[in-house]
């Protein structure tokens, strides 16, 4: 008895113990913690979290390994639950405490760096600009929206750092990514600091450390790219391998084919179908892409054939009307079908069921009804099977298949292939010179070798066409880098590929103590690696100011994950958001916020702008085709106050026919401003352009017309499909719907400072469109009576010439604005 009670006063103790020495480690923990924030005026760095949970990584290791409950008779046990729980809460939320730290900090901050800058560009920043200066940590990235002011928040940063001897020019790099924002950007911040800091692009970065390097400025070629890229396509089509090579993947694998089975809905289907058309090398269109490759196949062995010709009885019934056989050989009589089913004889259930049947059971009666006609008339049906062909088995089933009915194959030569395709389909070639072109710049710019993409291929659903395609670029890519070798000459990619090595390779050394970096949803895998291996060379503070609602050139390598997980590639991060526009309203900060942020992996903003003082800020101009809508947005031109600038934005640059092949409008090509102008001859007073939505980005003007809003494969959104080879070079493949062109046309709606129209035909209206309309066709309806000069109400007017619209606040703010009351009613 007495060895029991001892045995259990031991253990006691060893719990006591185990207890009190875990409360102690915690409590230090959580003071540790709390210490970390105890400085109201000093910064702390979000990284402070990390080296916290680090120092104490035994501590939390024996947490999760212990169960506490075990120690509930220690005499501390209760305490030690409650710490446990608040070291927990403290692990969780010292992230958010030292980024509230920091905006109390820098709170306190902001009287004293007014002192240090004044203002900036003429103007007082706002409170979230100015907190954004005020901040000094070693990561920052800052959230801005459009019209926000980016690049005086920049120029207000540099001016600090300057003011406050914390950097000198020459201690200070800004990274753009164009010349013309470089450009600007240089002079903007000269003209505010006196100073000469070095802002430039990437690819200029890369020249100088090249330069730097060797001692001598490298020779950049002037090779005309694609020019090259045709010619070595030609010279290598002369080797009959790889002319065979390149006509069976025109033939067979040009277009990513989708089965049946892959869609929900008939109206999906036939959608993809409408935008992704199967059209066969004859420039013959088909009803799938299992009746195309055999169209091809056909074509290619010299067997001529009939599409869909009517059948040689008469065959109609009740229930079935004239039977059109997918193929007719003409020389032999023979019928050939191509059957919609899987394995197990069914078809999707969006498929069409008579009497009461499923839709797998009515195809496959239909498929026995056409059986039993060639039966009945002695024809002879050749089947086929869309499993066969998402096997890949369809057409070497079908050879044989063809061969055993003793049908005569004639393969055209390549010679023949290749003259049919100029005289019908000569587009595929100018197809196959742009993918090839896209494709070795993003492979340069990846810094990739062939050996690598082959094997980021191997599990690739789409492994067999991204092989072929490979195979038919390699001897081009080899030959455009052996005469880069041989020129001594280096591209683009080069600049920032050679310089990242020569940083790595320790034969340039870093000079920068702070780099800023403007634009920075737009920065690519090459460009994160030559700023990555600068920071490896000689640590800097690092500065980013983009916006992920306008990250637009995925098509060009930029990979808008670099901003959305900023601290995975940077570390812990301070972010920072500037969030008030200066450039437009409140209802167009709504209307276009919203419309971006339908995709959930945009980082949310609660932007706020102008007040609405001129209406609704989106309009909608509708008519029942092309011509009209054109017409009723080039009459409200009339509408617009004197002197004001419009944007005509489309969403390629062949949308300025839509402009030019109007006879009240004249278009030309400015060379001195590299901008298409538009000259509207009533109205001789407005600044007119046409402007792509990619080259919109950064500019604005007074009214935004946004025009092919149609729902159509190179309408907006864009419905053209990446070549499934891209997926191998573009990171973060982003699988919301229509993700970047959603971004693209968040761009093109807040171009404009007062008003966005949209042109829309009624009878095509885009995915967009449609979006938009549910959510605010109220406000479109409405805004056709408000006044564009003041946002007064149109209202009936009488004068001695009859009626007309006229603005409300014609007495009380001396608006004069009329509209003739014929025209309006066209709109309405």
């Amino acid at each position: 008895m007495f060895e029991f009670f001892k045995n259990r006063t031991e253990k006691k103790k060893q719990k006591n113990e185990k207890c009190n020495q875990m409360i102690a480690e915690i409590t230090r923990a959580i003071n540790t913690a709390n210490n970390i924030t105890f400085n109201n005026e000093v910064f702390v760095e979000p990284s402070e979290a990390f080296v916290w949970r680090r120092s104490f990584e035994q501590l939390f290791y024996e947490l999760q390994a212990t169960d506490i409950r075990k120690l509930r008779k220690a005499n501390q046990y209760q305490s030690l639950c409650m710490l446990h729980n608040n070291l927990y809460q403290t692990s969780q939320n010292l992230p958010n405490r030292i980024s509230d730290h920091n905006n109390y900090v820098a709170n306190l901050k902001i009287n004293h760096v007014y002192q240090m800058i004044g203002n900036v560009e003429n103007r007082q920043l706002d409170y979230q600009q100015m907190m954004c200066i005020a901040k000094e940590l070693h990561n920052h990235l800052v959230i801005a929206g459009a019209g926000t002011g980016k690049t005086t928040t920049i120029i207000g940063k540099i001016k600090y750092l300057l003011n406050t001897g914390k950097c000198k020019p020459e201690d200070i790099l800004v990274l753009s990514f164009t010349k013309a924002s470089a450009s600007e950007m240089s002079e903007r911040i000269a003209k505010e600091t006196n100073s000469q800091i070095d802002a430039m692009t990437f690819h200029k970065l890369g020249l100088q450390i090249i330069t730097k390097a060797n001692g001598i400025t490298p020779k950049i070629s002037s090779l005309n790219q694609r020019k090259f890229i045709s010619e070595q396509l030609q010279q290598n089509m002369k080797n009959p391998e790889y002319r065979q090579l390149l006509s069976e993947y025109l033939f067979y694998n040009r277009v990513p084919a989708k089965s049946e089975f892959d869609f929900k809905t008939k109206s999906e289907y036939d959608e993809y179908i409408r935008l992704n058309p199967p059209m066969t090398i004859q420039n013959e269109s088909v009803k799938s892409y299992g009746e195309m490759d055999i169209a091809n196949f056909l074509l290619e062995n010299g067997i001529q054939y009939e599409y869909e010709k009517a059948y040689e009885m008469d065959t109609r019934t009740e229930e079935y009307g004239e039977y059109h056989p997918d193929f007719y050989l003409t020389e032999y009589g023979i019928y050939i079908e191509y059957f919609g089913i899987n394995r197990k004889g069914e078809v999707p259930e969006y498929f069409s069921a008579k009497n009461g049947k499923s839709p797998s059971e009515s195809y496959r009666d239909s498929m026995n009804w056409k059986r039993e006609i060639h039966k009945a008339n002695q024809t002879v049906l050749i089947e086929c099977y869309a499993y066969e062909k998402f096997e890949g088995d369809l057409l070497d089933n079908l050879k044989k298949k063809l061969e055993e009915k003793l049908v005569e194959f004639h393969p055209k030569n390549t010679d023949e292939i290749w003259k049919m395709i100029a005289e019908k389909n000569d587009s595929m070639l100018d197809g196959i010179i742009d993918l090839f072109q896209t494709l070795i710049n993003l492979i340069k710019s990846n810094n990739y070798a062939m050996n690598e993409l082959r094997a980021r291929n191997i599990p690739s659903y789409h492994y067999r066409n991204n092989s072929m395609i490979l195979e038919l670029l390699e001897p081009i890519f080899l030959a455009y880098c052996n005469y880069m070798n041989q020129a001594d000459e280096i591209d683009f990619n080069d600049m920032i590929n050679v310089a990242t090595e020569y940083v790595q390779s320790g034969r340039y050394h870093n000079p920068y103590k702070y780099v800023i970096v403007d634009e920075y949803q737009d920065i690519s895998k090459a460009r994160y690696r030559l700023l990555y291996s600068l920071r490896e060379s000689n640590d800097f503070d690092l500065f980013c100011v983009g916006d992920d609602w306008q990250s637009i050139y995925r098509f060009a390598g930029s990979d808008i994950n670099y901003i959305l997980q900023f601290n995975q590639y940077w570390g812990p991060t301070e972010v920072s958001r500037i969030e008030t526009t200066y450039r437009f309203s409140q209802s167009l900060i709504d209307v276009s916020g919203n419309f971006v942020m339908c995709n959930p992996s945009q980082i949310k903003k609660y932007m706020r702008g102008n007040s609405d003082n001129k209406g609704f800020a989106v309009g909608e101009i509708t008519g029942y085709t092309d011509k009209y809508a054109m017409d009723y947005a080039i009459s409200r031109l009339d509408d617009l106050p004197k002197g004001s600038s419009v944007f005509f934005i489309g969403r390629y640059i062949f949308d300025s026919k839509i402009l030019e092949d109007h006879p009240l409008l004249s278009c030309k090509y400015n060379q001195k401003t590299s901008s298409n102008e538009v000259i509207y001859k009533k109205r001789s007073d407005l600044k007119i352009s046409f402007v792509t939505a990619h080259k919109s980005k950064g500019l604005q003007a007074d009214y935004v017309f946004i025009i092919n809003n149609k729902n159509s494969k190179m309408g907006f959104p864009s419905k053209i499909q990446d070549a499934p080879i891209l997926q191998l070079l573009l990171e973060n493949y982003d699988e919301y719907p229509f993700a970047e062109e959603r971004r693209l046309f968040y761009v093109s709606l807040t171009r404009a400072k007062i008003k966005t129209f949209l042109v829309v035909n009624e009878n095509q209206k885009s995915d967009f469109i449609h979006e938009l309309e549910s959510q605010y066709m109220e406000q479109f309806k409405d805004e056709r009576f408000t006044c564009p000069w003041c946002g007064g109400r149109l209202i009936k007017r009488k004068s001695k010439n009859g009626e007309f619209f006229g603005c409300s606040n014609y007495r009380t703010m001396n608006c004069r604005y009329t509209r003739n009351i014929k025209r309006r009613a066209e709109f309405i």
